[in-house]
């Protein structure tokens, strides 16, 4: 230690010159020695990445603004040419750049500093990249280069944070392009691999700038998804090789917050700070506002938390509103989301583009605060009743459960998930014993009564991914997720336990319930409607049990025979 009281560490350590450190000697000394030398070392890799960061920033951000110069420079000397209107087209796209830089530096930073935390959830890649690439094209109408891609005709999930996947497949393709001659071609390649699946971005020529701040967020954005990203040198079509796990190790996404009571949850989409700010205070009284610079801000809200309604601007970077509406209306979790869209220009184009797209009311600027509240209010109010409609349509009046119809939406897409991820899927039908003696006996209104009940003893057993609903009469089915035939036999076994312990009481007489209850598995020979083929043997299975004496559980044979897995 020297005399202002610091330990000094030599560069190179000798035993006989080492003193003692944090007043120990001998193992414990060394130890603490080596880790300080490791931290060291660490301290100045950090710094060298910093420094490779901002030689990376300056290089990205000279060629645009050395073009802006250089435009501004003929601007001047054609101030009223046809020439100068492509001058200021050229200025906006390189002005556009530079801050897409400046978002992508911002970006790179929160990933070093590992504050950028993930939301996964399964992603389709397949219909991802094809309406990426769309994109592209529709945007790269003036070099016409051509963006083939090579993709798998059958559907590829993982899991992933959709936004930032976006963000990073977007940038890989526009570099392509960019790096692309005019007319040419690149190419793009989606490979479903057993541990992972590859996405080849192959450019028509050599880059025009040396790779920078938007490939290195790229690499921060695959490494977070546990996956890498290589540039391979293939003479001269180099090409960017995006290799993604199917399950990464993820960080749990943060609980939605919950809405203030009484007030309606609104986002606001505006890549002005002093829009969203005027409409913050102006809206803040009667709405819980939440803001957003841009449409693909405004997804990453939408998937984390519920809203009412969202009211959008038309034209931002990085994601413009109508790309933001398409890509909330194609997402389950969003597509009943009410979207308000605003804008400038108020032309019929524009206008029956955002409602064909899904936009539920369009409203040009400028606008007053009383209209813009009354069209909030009016979209409310839509969106209340066309839910209560819903669930009217799709509920069973007499039990509460789901109807016939929400059944068979449901079987659908209970089906395709166990499919594409190969999942079991079980499910169950119950019939209700000797309802007609109850009937004859003593009227249909016991019979509702002993129906209600029995429905009420298969909701108090449903987990909250299960799906009960009534299937017509006395009869029920249920769809059980995630769950085998001998899974859903124990189901099956509790929910005659307790129906043995209820009964009902009607004009002074107690009348004991009972069911008779048959189980099937999705299998993999149910190719052929897999739905109607399941909930048919379903039906054959409670047959099986009436035949036995009622009161029973019943497993369909095939599904004795079946894997957990179905295809």
């Amino acid at each position: 230690m020297n005399e202002t009281g610091t330990h000094e560490i030599p560069t190179e350590p000798r035993e006989a010159e080492s003193p003692p450190v944090s007043g120990l000697d001998g193992p414990r000394a060394d130890l603490d020695a080596t880790h300080l030398f490791e931290l060291n070392r660490r301290l100045r890799e950090l710094a060298q990445r910093r420094d490779d960061l901002l030689s990376l920033a300056a290089a990205d951000l000279r060629a645009p603004t050395a073009s802006i110069l250089r435009q501004l420079r003929q601007l001047r000397a054609h101030p009223s040419s046809e020439t100068a209107r492509h001058l200021i087209d050229a200025l906006g796209r390189q002005a556009r750049r530079v801050a897409a830089l400046a978002d992508g530096l911002r970006a790179l930073t929160t990933i070093e500093e590992g504050r950028l935390q993930l939301k996964c959830r399964p992603t389709e890649l397949v219909s991802l990249l094809s309406r990426l690439i769309e994109q592209c094209a529709r945007k790269d109408r003036a070099n016409a280069v051509e963006l083939a891609c090579e993709l798998p005709a059958y559907p590829v999930t993982l899991s992933a944070d959709p936004a930032r996947l976006q963000g990073a497949l977007t940038a890989l393709l526009e570099e392509a392009i960019r790096s692309t001659p005019h007319q040419g071609r690149a190419r793009v390649r989606l490979e479903a691999l057993p541990a992972n699946v590859r996405i080849t971005v192959e450019t028509g020529g050599r880059p025009k700038s040396p790779a920078g701040v938007e490939l290195a967020v790229c690499r921060g954005l695959a490494e977070l998804h546990g996956g890498t990203l290589e540039l391979v040198d293939q003479g001269d079509e180099p090409a960017a090789v995006l290799t993604l796990p199917y399950a990464p190790a993820e960080e749990p996404a943060p609980p939605p917050r919950e809405p203030a009571k009484g007030k309606p949850r609104l986002l606001v989409v505006d890549d002005d700070p002093d829009v969203r700010e005027a409409l913050a205070m102006m809206l803040g009284d009667d709405y819980e506002v939440i803001l957003a610079r841009d449409g693909q801000e405004a997804m990453e809200a939408a998937f984390l938390t519920r809203l009412d309604v969202v009211l959008m601007d038309l034209f931002m970077p990085r994601m413009d509103g109508l790309a933001a509406l398409e890509a909330l209306r194609g997402d389950p979790l969003t597509e009943q989301v009410p979207v308000i869209l605003i804008s400038g220009r108020g032309d019929d184009l524009t206008r029956s583009r955002s409602l064909d797209l899904g936009a539920i009311d369009f409203m040009q600027k400028p606008f007053s605060g009383r209209e813009l509240k009354a069209r909030i209010e009016r979209t409310l109010r839509l969106t209340r009743r066309e839910t209560q409609l819903q669930a009217l349509a799709r509920t069973d009046p007499l039990t509460g459960l789901a109807n016939l119809r929400a059944f068979r939406s449901r079987l659908a897409d209970e089906v395709k998930r166990a499919c594409r991820y190969r999942t079991p899927l079980a499910c169950v039908m119950v019939d209700m014993d000797q309802l007609k003696p109850i009937n004859d006996e003593l009227g249909h209104g016991a019979g509702d009564i002993a129906i209600g009940s029995l429905a009420h003893v298969i909701q108090r057993e449903l987990r909250e991914t299960d799906f009960g609903a009534r299937y017509g009469g006395d009869e029920f089915v249920v769809l059980l997720p995630h769950t085998s035939a001998d899974e859903a036999r124990v189901f099956a076994e509790r929910v005659l336990t307790r129906l043995k312990q209820t009964s009902i009481e009607v004009s002074g007489r107690r009348l004991p319930l009972g069911a008779s209850i048959g189980i099937a598995a999705l299998g993999e020979e149910l190719l052929d409607n897999p739905g109607d083929a399941l909930v048919r043997r379903a039906d054959e299975a409670l047959y099986m049990a009436k035949r036995a004496g009622r009161g029973m559980v019943s497993t369909h044979p095939s599904s004795d025979a079946q894997a957990a897995s179905p295809p």
